[in-house]
């Protein structure tokens, strides 16, 4: 567990208190005030930018307004190299070299600066293409958009102040936002993403960096050619760092060396004459007759490969470390969807782990190598390099197996997670898993408990039917044999008084007669509700407009009674559902029935049906009553199938519209509050047009 800081003001300052103590660090490293301000840039950036990732956006007017994003996106790429530029000038100690030692420590302190500014700039870049997604959704529209803004932002390039190429300069734009948006619309917390992002950004950060240094090596051996043409030999007071070589020649051996394109020059300009094993100056003095040719061996790619190696191992660190940070201040690590962050899961503990180890492996192999080739340093200075290229690709190797291994872990898990989230009573399906290792022993089990599940599912479902049929068969004969009795007796009565008084009997018989009948209907009642009970399951769904049916449900009620009374409200466009027209009327009589039944102690009697515009994919139909409300006691036994308040009935009305409306993939509940009233609301799935069913 991190740090028990509750307070987001005390993690804050904590945090600026470690960031301002790592920019002490580079300024005591560097002696320069510019590496200090990148690295609290860069964190400045980033705070302000995972504070607003994901956020909602606020619709923007104007097409002008909505473009903004993208060049702020590609702007912030642009920082990252002008930075870059910053750092590699002379006066900062940059220049040309052939090993990595070659460059001073100070150097360093400088270039791993760049790293948190490099990811503060990512996450601005990254907010800013989840604007252009929300503001420009279809994806060809989209990549035409990141084509404009790269092709219109590699035009400073030819700003005299900027010293980079614009064809280098379109195309890292090109690949730097199309990797953003094809980002956005993937697993954001993988690992694979982390180290794409580290070797493109290290990648391009070296690229710069090193053509920078092959420019000031250039100068300088413009410089040192100069001084040879003025005195004839290098000045012995210019003192550069890398072991150089340098020949005049005549007119007679000029054509054995120089080809003669560098041989017909202009006199008294030079021109960079470089290949895989040199790189050289040749300059053409002012008779037109005699060259001098400066330059030195170079090491084709594996500079900058040593430089993006260690960029890269150094942002993957620095990556590390910020996670434990992040951790240990207590900061909210699920709720950031990025590489190393998001929902804590066994898929990037083990992933976690790859690199931890792997990081730690180098070291130790680093270390030993420097302890044995203490004695050469010049060839320490080759190996090392070579070293971290091949470990940097072995690092990727073994990133990409544990990042696969994390995901064969987890992934059945993950599967098997889903699926027990999913599980219903039956109709499971198992899953499937070919090897009989632990994650199959999980599998075999949870299959074979889906099985079960289905066979206790199914015997259950078929006590309760039995159960349900057994309380509804005790009820009818319960509510037939109540009237029977009366009856029985008011028949005996009927015949006693027919032998003892026949002119009573009859005058009792059309009593008697009246009361039977009247008995009668109520087991009429109670037969015809059971059998529409028992005909549920038979719906015919159609496609209809649900306006229609609730004007035909008020005006069959509507009779006798005021606007005050009983009341519509429609919407003005259709409303489409899928169900059983005849049944869903049933269900508006019935609702309505009950409101009306409520409302017989009220003075001012009201019932209002108001049909809603869909939301959140459903139409809404409540029916409100201005009645007594519905007790405490009894609101969870309002949808039981034998439950009534009613002195008549068996109580089927609600449970048949509940069943009623769930056939319909819709949803019935109600409101209440005693002495106020009761509101019915159901909703019903939203059809968007009118389908032939």
């Amino acid at each position: 567990m991190g740090l028990p800081l509750r307070s987001a003001t005390n993690r804050l300052i904590l945090s600026w208190c470690i960031i301002v103590l790592g920019a002490l660090g580079s300024y005591l490293l560097t002696r320069q005030y510019l590496p200090m301000l990148f690295w609290l840039l860069g964190h400045f950036l980033s705070q302000l930018s995972i504070a607003r990732l994901d956020q909602p956006f606020r619709p923007q007017e104007g097409r002008w307004k909505q473009v903004i994003p993208g060049f702020l996106a590609g702007g912030a790429l642009l920082v990252v190299l002008i930075a870059t530029q910053l750092i590699t000038r002379p006066t900062m100690g940059w220049r040309g070299f052939l090993h990595l030692t070659d460059l001073p420590l100070n150097v360093w302190g400088s270039m791993l600066s760049l790293v948190p500014l490099a990811i503060g700039c990512w996450l601005i870049s990254l907010r800013q293409i989840q604007l252009v997604q929300a503001y420009f959704p279809d994806r060809s529209v989209r990549l035409l958009l990141l084509i404009a803004y790269s092709f219109s932002m590699a035009l400073v390039a030819y700003l005299p102040l900027l010293e980079l190429r614009f064809l280098p300069l379109f195309l890292s734009l090109i690949i730097y936002l199309f990797s953003l948006d094809i980002y956005l619309e993937n697993e954001r917390t993988s690992m694979t993403w982390l180290l794409v992002w580290l070797l493109l950004i290290s990648f391009l950060i070296a690229a710069f960096s090193y053509q920078r240094s092959l420019v000031i090596d250039q100068q300088t051996h413009q410089a040192i050619a100069q001084d040879i043409v003025r005195t004839g030999a290098p000045d012995s007071t210019r003192q550069y760092h890398l072991e150089f070589q340098w020949d005049t020649l005549s007119p007679v051996s000029a054509p054995e060396l120089l080809s003669e394109e560098l041989r017909n020059i202009p006199a008294g300009t030079g021109t960079s004459y470089n290949t895989k094993e040199r790189n050289d100056w040749v300059y053409r003095q002012q008779n037109g007759q005699d060259y001098v040719i400066v330059g030195r061996k170079v090491a084709g790619f594996r500079p900058p490969l040593a430089l993006t190696s260690v960029l890269f191992l150094f942002g993957l660190t620095y990556c590390l470390c910020l996670r434990g940070f992040a951790w240990w201040l207590g900061y909210p690590l699920d709720k950031w969807l990025l590489p190393l962050f998001g929902p804590s899961s066994l898929k990037i503990r083990v992933q976690l782990s790859f690199f931890v180890l792997a990081l730690v492996a180098l070291l130790l192999v680093g270390g030993f190598t420097i302890d044995f080739f203490k004695d050469q340093p010049a060839f320490l200075s080759s190996w090392l390099e070579q070293l971290l290229s091949l470990y940097v690709f072995l690092l990727l190797i073994a990133g990409a197996l544990g990042i696969f291994l994390a995901n064969s872990i987890s992934d059945p898990i993950v599967q098997i997670g889903k699926k027990l989230g999913d599980t219903q009573l039956q109709n499971n399906e198992p899953l499937q898993w070919s090897r009989e290792d632990e994650i199959g022993k999980l599998v075999a089990n949870y299959n074979q408990m889906i099985v079960d599940l289905d066979k206790s599912a199914a015997k259950l479902a078929a006590t309760e039917r039995e159960s349900a049929w057994r309380e509804m068969a005790k009820q009818v004969a319960h509510e037939i044999k109540n009237p029977l009795t009366p009856m029985k007796l008011q028949l005996q009565q009927l015949l006693r008084l027919e032998k003892e008084d026949p002119e009573r009997a009859r005058e009792w018989s059309k009593r008697v007669a009246g009361s039977i009948i009247e008995q009668i209907d109520g087991l009429a009642l109670i037969a015809t509700e059971f059998s529409s009970f028992a005909r549920l399951p038979e719906a015919n769904a159609t496609t209809f407009d649900l306006r229609t049916l609730a004007q035909s449900a008020y005006d069959l009620h509507s009779a006798g009674k005021s606007s005050d009374q009983l009341a519509l409200e429609l919407p003005a466009t259709p409303t489409w559902v899928h169900a059983d027209k005849d049944q869903l009327l049933r269900v508006l009589n019935n609702l309505i029935r009950n409101a009306d039944q409520a409302l017989h102690e009220q003075k001012a009697p009201r019932i209002n049906i108001r049909l809603e515009a869909p939301l959140d994919g459903f139409h809404e139909l409540t029916i409100s009553d201005n009645g007594t409300g519905i007790p405490q006691h009894i609101q969870s036994k309002i949808f039981q199938p034998n439950f009534t308040t009613k002195s008549s009935g068996m109580g089927l009305g609600l449970a048949m519209c509940k069943a009623i409306i769930e056939q319909a993939e819709g949803t019935i509940d109600f409101e209440t509050v005693l002495g106020e009233g009761t509101v019915f609301r159901v909703r019903l799935p939203v059809v968007a047009t009118k389908v032939t069913p």
